[in-house]
């Protein structure tokens, strides 16, 4: 049998560990998935193109790599949302889309045929994508298909950031020539990583409240390990932001907690907000963060994206893994400065009386042990997920700089064939609406994630965000715009196939519920109802 173009698009993925292709199969795109079980590559298929691409983003954030392939126009188009996301919170997925044939394209521009799902114009998805991904390219003829492929998916692995590969669908089957090699998929140094970590690492010594804040790209890169020596041989004190909550295990002598203003801990907010250095490693910055980098710039050193800026200086190339071990070594010329004791975290209360907001991620937060990956939504409880005492390493994955509500339902597709551990999924009743369907994809295909739904009948967050004083006094009434429709979460959940679904109303019952969910081998649902008036601790 020929080795076709998709035969090579195929061989790559799964020369990266890739083991899943998400997507909803077109006729545009059938042959990959024709093909895919012949290396090794299971398909899963998604109840939308949206959670297509959520479920292969937590694949790649869990697993290194993810790949989705769905329809060109509709599908893609309808996609984009979640491929921007992990554009911005770098998470290498690898976009596969059958395009218009060559004769599409002709018969459009001289007769102004439109082929199936085009606006009747060219390249739309193509445009569309390179405004969302790393690399954006598209191969008409079988023999541009190696360059193409390989270039994009060494440019996923290298940047972290999604890529989008276009392939004419009717050379599909056509032959094409095995894979030359491995891919190129690191990235040289820059030459001046050693300075820098001299320069650096003397301002963190002269200084009297230095401070890490460790960022994403430590756990996309693998540096948890490398980073974790470089604070025990500085002696330094050091927090996460959100998006990169559990990339260290939260423990130990200089541990802070979690920065993610407005509403972080005071202890924590503190900490950062008043160091004499910070050093940023990796870190990607949503607005929230806009005080504190705009407040610190004379006194803050920045590493992402593989540049470094010192204080108010100019940007320097740095290669970041190769940075942080010249840091190690330039650290390990002195002995390590006297760390404060690390934060522990607060034991939670006895479960009694009817479910408030908090209560539910005090009873979380009391089921929580390594075998857990907690998934939280962006909604009013966020800033509460920041707080939870998640054990171990890699065990938080959040949407927290996209920020797209209903991201975490569908990307617990992918993080539960992606990772070791188990999806805890902690969502607002409105994100829940947005990807419900999920739920008929986790069962076909066996996965297991728990979803606790708190349910309390609005888009909270977004009615805190226009009008906080609801949430003073009982008689006050909602926006109208963001009362939800009503939902029966366990009949839902039931209609579509989910064996456990329980909704509960008091903390008691909320503990039983986890627990018996984590007995139980596959999917859960528990509808956590909650007054809608109540906010969680953090929030005033």
């Amino acid at each position: 049998m020929a080795f076709t173009v998709a035969d090579y698009i195929l061989k790559r993925l799964s020369e990266q560990r890739v083991d899943r292709l998400f997507g909803v199969p077109a006729a545009y795109c059938a042959p990959l998935f024709d093909a895919a079980p012949n290396h090794g590559i299971k398909s899963i298929v998604a109840a939308s193109d949206l959670e297509a691409g959520y479920a292969a983003d937590g694949y790649a954030r869990t697993k290194g790599l993810g790949a989705v392939s769905v329809a060109y126009g509709v599908g893609t188009l309808s996609m984009i949302n979640a491929i921007a996301g992990a554009y911005v919170e770098r998470s290498p997925v690898v976009v596969i889309n059958g395009g218009p044939t060559a004769m599409n394209i002709a018969n459009l521009h001289q007769y102004d045929i439109v082929f199936s799902h085009s606006l009747g114009k060219d390249a739309t998805d193509l445009a569309a994508y390179k405004l969302v991904t790393a690399k954006a390219a598209r191969a008409g003829k079988a023999s541009e298909v190696p360059a193409i492929v390989d270039d994009a998916i060494s440019t996923a692995i290298r940047s972290k950031r999604p890529v989008y590969i276009e392939i004419d669908m009717s050379i599909w089957d056509a032959a094409c020539p095995m894979p030359g090699g491995p891919l190129p998929v690191t990235t040289p140094p820059a030459g001046t990583e050693h300075a820098l970590a001299t320069t650096i690492v003397a301002l963190i010594r002269a200084a009297q409240s230095p401070l890490i804040l460790v960022g994403t790209e430590i756990q996309r890169y693998g540096l948890a390990d490398a980073v974790a020596g470089l604070i025990a041989k500085l002696g330094v004190r050091w927090a996460t932001a959100l998006q990169s909550k559990a990339t260290l295990a939260e423990q130990g002598d200089g541990w802070v907690g979690v920065y993610d203003p407005p509403h972080s801990h005071a202890d924590v907010k503190n900490a950062v907000e008043q160091s004499d250095m910070l050093l940023t490693l990796g870190c990607v910055f949503p607005n929230t963060f806009a005080n504190l980098v705009q407040c610190s710039f004379g006194r803050m050193v920045q590493v992402y994206d593989g540049k470094v800026r010192i204080k108010a200086g100019a940007k320097q190339n740095a290669e970041l893994a190769t940075l942080v071990a010249a840091l190690i070594t330039e650290a390990a010329k002195k002995p390590p400065a006297p760390a404060p004791i690390g934060a522990l975290p607060v034991p939670p209360g006895p479960a009694a009386g009817a479910l408030t907001y908090s209560q539910v991620f005090e009873r979380i937060a009391a089921s929580l042990d390594h075998s857990w990956l907690v998934i939280p939504d962006t909604f009013l409880g966020v800033y509460s997920a920041a707080n939870l005492p998640v054990m171990g390493r890699d065990g938080f994955l959040c949407s927290a700089v996209w920020a797209s509500i209903g991201h975490s339902v569908a990307a617990a597709v992918g993080a539960s064939l992606g990772s070791n551990r188990r999806p805890l999924v902690v969502c607002g009743d409105g994100g829940f609406h947005m990807t419900a369907q999920t739920l008929s994809t986790m069962v076909r295909h066996g996965c297991d994630p728990v979803i606790v739904v708190i349910a309390n009948g609005i888009y909270g967050y977004e009615q805190f965000l226009v009008d906080p004083s609801f949430f003073n006094n009982a008689a006050n009434q909602p926006r109208s715009y963001a009362v939800l429709n009503q939902w029966d979460f366990v009949k839902f959940a039931g209609a579509l196939g989910v064996p456990f679904t329980q909704a509960v109303d008091t903390a008691a019952a909320l503990d039983a519920a986890l627990a018996a969910a984590k007995a139980f081998n596959g999917p859960a649902l528990i509808a956590a109802a909650v007054d809608p008036h109540g906010l969680p601790a953090e929030l005033p």
